[in-house]
């Protein structure tokens, strides 16, 4: 879920490029212990580490720290109360400075715009990020550009920390669904505005649009009946999505809207209740089909949903989206197969990624009830799906 920035490059994906992307095998997640990260932090921020904590990551290695009072770092005035998060950047991420650039752009831009968003901060030498040699005893770092170890560079940066539980941590609700529609709906709207160039080409396999590259991974399946369910999802993507890609209305996206990245608050009267706060990991940005949005903004709530069969959170969801965006007849035919396909990324390239490094458990977050709501979600036919949507977002009206 949060943090899967590696797997990507600056440049458009096609078979011919696919060395750009993660292949199978490689390793690519930093290799920093939690007793590097008071040094680092002082040297590159001039500032006193009183504690620091491993968080959950996929490819990447976080890091929510605590500081002291003092600072010496002529780029910073105060220090942020609720502490900061260290990212250290996998490898192929690493190698995007422009974009990780970009992503720093776009939380000040929607940090403008009224949204709650982590903030870049700057290191000593005024940088927003800095590229690195780390290595598990030994830290030094690059100049001059010099790549000397190209694979075990990493870009290191620091954003404040936002405090508070992300709707993953709290129970759900309709309401809760039905705000997340309407605030990704406004999220998406205000982009329009944010134009940069490099997150037009940016290409990774995350990105819906690059489904079908989940097939180069599903050798991971041991279990032959997920694997099945794998390749028929893949298969009606191929077939009903993927030809009409060039007709869905595009802009630009978080692209990881998923519910350990959308922050939650108590409301003032009644703390029983929660509403949508902000939003976190920039790391997937792109310029994408709005479509693909929504799709993974339902997908991931459905997975521990308890309160409501998991189908029903689309339509909670869309009933919200519909407030400040519309969605065509053409795309409202297609989101079941963006949904599903959604299920199929996360569920294969975490199995893959669990594969790679098995001690990280985060991994299978999906996967521990994910396979069974897949199954069901994808066993109901499509006409059923899109008449229990709509029968929710009828209800909103009456």
């Amino acid at each position: 879920m949060m943090a899967k920035e590696g797997w990507s490059s600056s440049s458009e994906m096609s078979p011919s490029n696919d060395e750009n992307l993660l292949q199978p095998g490689d390793e690519i997640r930093p290799k920093v212990g939690l007793e590097q990260v008071p040094g680092l932090v002082k040297h590159l921020y001039g500032l006193t580490v009183t504690s620091v904590t491993q968080l959950s990551s996929y490819d990447d290695k976080n890091f929510l720290i605590q500081v002291s009072k003092s600072v010496n770092n002529p780029h910073l005035k105060t220090t942020c109360p609720h502490g900061y998060v260290l990212k250290i950047l996998n490898t192929m991420t690493s190698q995007g400075q422009k974009l990780v650039a970009a992503q720093n752009d776009m939380m000040i831009f929607l940090r403008k715009r009224g949204f709650n968003s982590p903030q870049p901060e700057k290191n000593v030498d005024g940088s927003s990020m800095i590229l690195m040699e780390l290595e598990p005893k030994d830290i030094n770092i690059t100049q001059n550009n010099v790549k000397l170890k190209p694979k075990k560079e990493h870009i290191v940066r620091m954003l404040t920390f936002i405090p508070g539980k992300t709707l993953y941590q709290v129970p759900y609700t309709p309401n809760l669904f039905f705000e997340c529609g309407s605030y990704i709906a406004h999220l998406d709207n205000q982009l329009k505005e944010f134009q940069n160039e490099e997150v037009r080409s940016v290409a990774h396999m995350w990105m819906m649009k690059n489904t079908l590259y989940v097939r180069k991974f599903t050798y991971v399946l041991d279990n032959n009946e997920h694997r099945q369910l794998i390749h028929e999802v893949l298969d009606a993507w191929e077939k009903e999505v993927a030809p009409i890609i060039h007709q869905l209305e595009k802009g630009m996206i978080h692209g990881d809207l998923n519910d350990q990245n959308i922050l939650v608050q108590p409301d003032d009267k009644d703390p029983s209740v929660n509403h949508i706060h902000g939003v976190l990991d920039l790391a997937d940005i792109q310029y994408s089909c709005y479509l693909f949005e929504l799709a993974i903004t339902i997908m991931y709530p459905m997975v521990e949903v308890r309160v409501m069969p998991p189908l029903d959170v689309g339509g909670h969801i869309l009933a919200g989206y519909l407030i400040h965006r519309e969605i065509s007849q053409q795309e409202l035919d297609i989101l079941k197969e963006c949904v599903a396909a959604r299920f199929a990324q996360s569920l294969v390239y975490g199995a893959y990624s669990h594969q790679q490094d098995p001690d990280n458990d985060y991994l299978l977050v999906t996967a521990a009830r994910g396979w069974n709501v897949l199954q069901n979600f994808w066993n109901t036919p499509k006409n059923e799906v899109i008449a229990r949507w709509k029968e929710i977002i009828q209800s909103y009206k009456e």
